[in-house]
């Protein structure tokens, strides 16, 4: 039997972008909408964790740089990024992101508009005075979060979606989309990606980081 390739990529990017706006957007509460649940306000965050959750090597480079904070445990942090390798992530997770003006980016308005036609999202725009779009927001309803808390349990397919979510949930949730953004570009092999190139991966970097930090190999 021939594999679908188009249809398996089409049904990771919906589950990854719903994934996304459920388990970061904010609690909601709105009269205004009474069957959404919870929001988030920017498609910039969208982009940027889905950068991450699509480039597993990226997440480490991104881990051990939090080390230089002080406030988290080096062998929490160790012991996260070695599963990673051990998984082979970096192989098996990556989905290429193209780079654009500002960093990587990949159009999900189909996927929004698949996810609304589903019910499980609603979606706002506000424009300035000259119609550009300056704000973008994505409500989950409160049909779609009774469908998550009752069958998530039994979907062993996307238990990694979960549990990655959860994982840069731990250590990103409160960063913006800008300052996502920031971290993102301080990695030269990101920054030095020529416009609407694929952003190339950084292995090599993460295991040659790893050894320093840690005296080990992955």
């Amino acid at each position: 039997m021939d594999i679908d390739h188009n249809k398996i990529r089409l049904f990771k990017d919906r589950i990854r972008i719903f994934f996304i706006i459920y388990f970061f957007g904010e609690e909601y509460h709105d009269p205004s909408r009474p069957d959404c649940c919870k929001v988030m306000q920017t498609e910039v965050k969208i982009q940027k964790l889905d950068f991450l959750l699509r480039n597993p090597d990226y997440l480490a480079y991104e881990l051990m740089e939090l080390l230089k904070t002080g406030t988290i445990k080096k062998t929490e942090i160790k012991d996260e990024i070695k599963q990673i390798f051990i998984e082979n992530e970096p192989e098996i997770r990556r989905l290429e992101m193209e780079k654009f003006f500002f960093g990587a980016y990949e159009d999900i308005d189909q996927v929004i508009a698949f996810l609304i036609s589903c019910g499980f999202i609603k979606h706002a725009s506000e424009r300035d005075t000259s119609l550009r779009v300056i704000k973008k927001s994505y409500y989950v309803t409160k049909e779609a979060d009774q469908k998550m808390t009752e069958n998530l349990e039994n979907l062993e397919m996307l238990k990694w979606y979960v549990k990655r979510c959860q994982l840069i949930k731990k250590y990103f949730g409160d960063f913006s989309g800008s300052d996502l953004k920031a971290l993102q570009y301080q990695i030269e092999e990101y920054k030095n990606t020529s416009y609407k190139e694929y952003i190339t991966d950084i292995q090599e970097l993460v295991k040659n980081q790893f050894f320093k930090e840690f005296g080990e190999s992955l």
